[in-house]
């Protein structure tokens, strides 16, 4: 059995559906994006835009109820994937226009070596196998096409005081980014990365990010500039990066 062959069973493809569902509920019924999915969502749009193709195919992998999908869409042809049918569904109420699809993006029918793009966003470390994960994708993607991806940053999580609502129902593994580039060297090239949105208030953290430092250096750089130091020197909490597909 290849490895693209290897899924979920049945039972944790259906608790992991039922557990996604419950997650984005609040959020569909009540809430636009947060700030920090608005950041990421500028982040891969302002990407996708310097990567500078013509109507290209895009496929979002784990596009929840399409609110990025949307904005994907004034660039190509969108299509999104999530395994929460219940915000498939609501996303394809509110945009019509995108081919919604749910299920186990492993296994879900796509068409490979199709899309120019491949959009994912804080997904890759939601799977237990994340090398699989990745070999999806290339399959997925044209030769020479882009995987524009963003994930937690380990060095950063590690080190914030954080309590993850799903309690062990869904595996959790950051990355730094030499996991990350560890991760995409047998398909891809990296083209860019960085890091965005600083945090974290532990270890070394603590000092870097603490509110008196931070107050009396503001008085003499502004904050927007002390805030793009920060994520060039990769302390921002999500990595983000641009990788080609080789030819």
């Amino acid at each position: 059995m290849s490895r693209l062959q290897v899924s979920l069973t049945a039972d944790n493809l259906v608790t992991e559906r039922d557990f996604w569902n419950r997650w984005f509920a609040d959020f569909l019924e009540n809430q636009a994006p947060s700030s920090i999915h608005l950041r990421h969502g500028e982040a891969v749009l302002r990407l996708l835009k310097a990567v500078s193709i013509s109507r290209p195919n895009i496929l979002e992998v784990g596009c929840a109820n399409g609110w990025l999908s949307a904005a994907l869409a004034n660039f190509g042809q969108v299509t999104g994937v999530d395994i929460a049918d219940a915000a498939i569904a609501a996303g394809q109420i509110r945009y019509p226009h995108i081919n919604f699809i749910a299920g186990d993006f492993l296994t879900v029918a796509l068409p490979l070596q199709h899309f120019d793009v491949v959009v994912s966003v804080v997904v890759i470390s939601y799977f237990a196998d994340q090398q699989l994960f990745l070999d999806r994708i290339s399959s997925l993607l044209k030769p020479g096409g882009y995987l524009i991806l963003a994930c937690p940053h380990r060095f950063i999580w590690d080190r914030t005081d954080f309590i993850r609502r799903s309690h062990g129902e869904i595996p959790l593994k950051w990355l730094n980014m030499r996991d990350l580039k560890q991760l995409l060297r047998d398909h891809f090239s990296m083209l860019h990365r960085e890091s965005i949105i600083p945090a974290g208030n532990r270890g070394i953290l603590r000092v870097i990010n603490s509110y008196r430092l931070n107050a009396l250096i503001h008085r003499v750089v502004p904050e927007p500039y002390v805030m793009r130091l920060k994520e060039k020197m990769g302390l921002g909490k999500t990595l983000v990066v641009v990788a080609q597909k080789r030819r």
